[in-house]
């Protein structure tokens, strides 16, 4: 009895405090939760929510409307990979996640983290980079940032992401092209039958943010259903056609003009004088810069099986100006050397005529035919020679031969200028003629 009686005087004092601390103003103890509606909702939600399993009966198809608006877009020549920035919208319906408002203080949707709920295993097929950890279905390239669910169970998730995607890319016209790159979307383990891809809408115009490098021109979106080899079920995959093209502008001033240069130089070279060494000098100097442009190219082009036809076309300088470099050698020697042979006859009187002339060589061939010895000149020179007095007798017979065959000298030295400046003025339209082509065809 002393004991009840002590429990019962206990209970009536406490009882008492509470009824004065009450009155006083004095607030109760705090509870652990906050009441809010959303909390009472998300407790009632996530009581028994498993996000590992597909939000509604397994003969039942779950539709995931799927888009991406674009951001920015780089293409990576060395890799052959596209990098994406932008958003990608999910919209998906969870069977799980509904409720009436009605009974949640008319609460129309709330904010949960990605984490909390179950989302579909949309990849990018061909992805450079996979998350080798972490949760079925993530990827490296999704944002983590929140879903909204709605009432009647629809989720909404828009996460910033980041796609890396293989490309194949067709350099023959750098920096001059134009790339179409594909990305394929679609669910990794669900089929067409568990879950329906469907396309969304994007406003690639609006959120496009300029590039310095590349501009995106066109974009097209398709669906389609694939059955592999593996699996009897067909698998809904999301095209997304990426067209980019280069921004070439800064090339025209770095490749074009030098281009338009070189071909000059290799050019000029043939308009010199055939004994002028400066040819030499002007075709090396050209060798060199020649040199320099592949090795820059070299640093911005990927070492591929096609090469970019402005490496072909500087190649091509490269050669034609090596070649230059040997016929100005040979013409040098031929105009400076001194030829006892006389040019072959059929030349000189094929570069004497219409031939000649035609290669622009006439002041050349009147000089020639100006100093070309008259009929009986020789006899009259020799017989002034005999006639001369011994008072002459420091020059001897040899020095008289040597007198009266320098006309024909200097004349057949001058057939062999001819002859050097004929090979320039042909190797010069041969030239002309090859370089045109090879800018056509780089140029198409």
């Amino acid at each position: 009895m002393r004991l009840s009686c002590i429990i019962y005087t206990a209970i009536t004092l406490t009882l008492f405090n509470n009824v004065v601390l009450y009155a006083s103003g004095t607030p109760e103890r705090t509870p652990i939760w906050n009441h809010t509606w959303t909390d009472r909702l998300k407790q009632d939600l996530f009581v028994k929510y498993d996000k590992f399993a597909r939000p509604t009966q397994h003969f039942n198809t779950t539709v995931v409307n799927f888009d991406i608006t674009i951001l920015y877009a780089d293409v990576d020549d060395f890799k052959s990979t596209v990098t994406v920035n932008g958003w990608a919208s999910h919209v998906w319906t969870d069977e799980k996640l509904k409720w009436d408002p009605a009974k949640y203080g008319n609460l129309q949707h709330i904010h949960v983290g990605n984490h909390e709920v179950w989302q579909p295993d949309v990849l990018l097929y061909h992805s450079l980079y996979f998350s080798s950890s972490g949760t079925a279905g993530t990827v490296e390239h999704y944002g983590d940032t929140a879903c909204i669910i709605y009432h009647d169970g629809r989720v909404l998730w828009v996460p910033p992401a980041q796609f890396v995607g293989l490309c194949e890319l067709d350099l023959r016209l750098w920096p001059f092209d134009t790339q179409i790159c594909n990305m394929t979307f679609g669910s990794w383990t669900y089929h067409g039958e568990q879950i329906d891809m469907q396309l969304g809408k994007s406003h690639m115009e609006r959120m496009y943010v300029k590039n310095a490098a590349w501009k995106l021109v066109g974009l097209s979106k398709s669906r389609e259903a694939v059955v592999y080899a593996c699996c009897p079920d067909p698998y809904i995959n999301l095209n997304f056609e990426m067209t980019l093209k280069r921004n070439s502008a800064l090339y025209c001033s770095v490749l074009l003009m030098p281009a338009a240069a070189i071909v000059f130089l290799i050019l000029v070279t043939f308009w010199l004088p055939p004994q002028s060494e400066i040819k030499i000098s002007v075709a090396a100097c050209t060798v060199l810069i020649i040199a320099v442009f592949l090795a820059y190219f070299g640093l911005k082009v990927p070492l591929t099986a096609n090469p970019p036809l402005i490496v072909c076309f500087f190649s091509g300088c490269l050669c034609l100006v090596t070649i230059s470099l040997i016929l100005s050698i040979l013409v040098i020697n031929m105009s400076k050397r001194t030829y006892c042979k006389p040019l072959p006859r059929n030349i000189r009187l094929c570069l004497l005529s219409w031939p000649g002339k035609l290669l622009g060589l006439s002041d050349l061939i009147n000089v020639i035919e100006s100093r070309r010895p008259m009929p009986g000149q020789e006899l009259r020179g020799k017989l002034t020679e005999e006639s001369t007095t011994n008072s002459t007798s420091n020059i001897s017979d040899d020095g008289d031969r040597q007198n009266i065959i320098s006309p024909t000298k200097n004349t057949t030295q001058l057939e062999w200028i001819l002859a050097g400046t004929a090979i320039d003025r042909i190797a010069f339209a041969l030239f002309c003629l090859i370089l045109a082509i090879m800018a056509i065809v780089c140029i198409s």
